[in-house]
Order: structure tokens, then C-alpha cells, then sequence
């Protein structure tokens, strides 16, 4: 199946009473690689964190596929924080899916197949397990140790700071 396209159509957003972006439209295939290149303070994180879905437009639109990433320029966390901490965070959809899921199994197991709001579970868990399937759930630790471990990350505890590794390392945990 293919990959869906990262869409923009006549972005603007406005800053402290600035227009940033004005008309921005563009179309990023998957599998490509763009350059964005540009002076100081013309808007390029501003875009960038758009497409991304981190900020939202002032006008205009934005379709961007369900596995989108964004890679903050400084990783949103102290250096008194651990590698864990990041790793809960990048996790944590796959782990909530995974205990609402739980969680909807047990309600389902004690609420009868002829009781109202049974079929509303069932609803709610076929759903859950849908999107927890999209997402690879099941798996995302173990995806994640991989990914540490190309990036030479993964002989590190994870009780670790981030104040005790190097810029090059807190870069490539902030790409795992």
C-alpha cells in the first residue's frame, strides 16, 4: 500500500503580530528528501512545526501521514532527565494502548453478551485494538531497543541523565 503524502495548501501563521508564513503550499512524497534553507527568523521552524502538526495554522491546511515525526532542535527535556524518561514518553501511546486494551478486555469479560453496552465494548475494544495494530503496539519496546542499539545508544542505562551524555548522543536519542 502506498505511503500518503505530506500535503500543505496556502499555509499562514502569524507571530507577535508578524506574518511568518504567507501562502506556503507544498507537497512532500514519501521517500524523498527536502532542503529547506533560509536566513535567520524567516519562518523555517515555524513551517516545520506546522507540517508537523505541533502548531496549528492561522489559515490553510495540512495532511500529513499518520507516522509523521518531529525532531525538536533541543530535546523537551532537562538534563536532570533520563534516557527512561524519553523512552516513556516516545512509548507512551503504544503503552496506553495497550492497557486500555486491558482494561476493555476485563470490563468484556464481566458484562454479559445480552447486557446493554456490551456491543458499545465491544465497539470501543475493536477500535482500541485497530489502532494499537496500526501502531505495532505489541511490539514498540522491542522496536525501540533496536533502534537505540543502531544508533550506539543501546549499551546505555537507562537511569542515565541526559545532562551526562554528549550533544551528538542527546541527538541521536532525540532521532530513536
Amino acid at each position: 500500500m502506498p505511503q500518503p503524502a505530506l500535503l500543505a495548501h496556502d499555509l499562514v501563521r502569524d507571530l507577535g503580530g508578524r506574518r511568518v508564513l504567507d501562502g506556503i503550499s507544498l507537497t512532500a512524497s514519501p521517500g524523498h528528501r527536502i532542503g529547506l534553507i533560509g536566513e535567520n527568523g524567516t519562518g523555517k521552524s515555524t513551517l516545520l512545526r506546522v507540517l508537523a502538526g505541533v502548531d496549528e495554522p492561522d489559515a490553510g491546511s495540512v495532511t500529513r501521514p499518520a507516522d509523521l515525526g518531529f525532531l525538536h532542535q533541543e530535546m523537551p527535556f532537562d538534563s536532570g532527565s533520563t534516557i527512561a524518561a524519553v523512552l516513556d514518553e516516545a512509548l507512551r501511546e503504544a503503552r496506553e494502548d495497550l492497557a486500555e486494551l486491558d482494561r476493555l478486555g476485563e470490563r468484556l469479560a464481566l458484562v454479559p453478551e445480552d447486557a446493554p453496552g456490551h456491543q458499545d465494548l465491544l465497539d470501543a475494544y475493536g477500535r482500541r485494538l485497530e489502532l494499537s495494530q496500526d501502531r505495532e503496539s505489541w511490539d514498540a519496546d522491542r522496536r525501540a531497543a533496536l533502534v537505540l542499539d543502531g544508533l550506539g545508544l543501546g549499551a546505555f542505562r537507562h537511569d542515565r541523565t541526559l545532562g551526562s551524555l554528549s550533544g551528538g548522543q542527546r541527538g541521536r536519542l532525540a532521532l530513536a
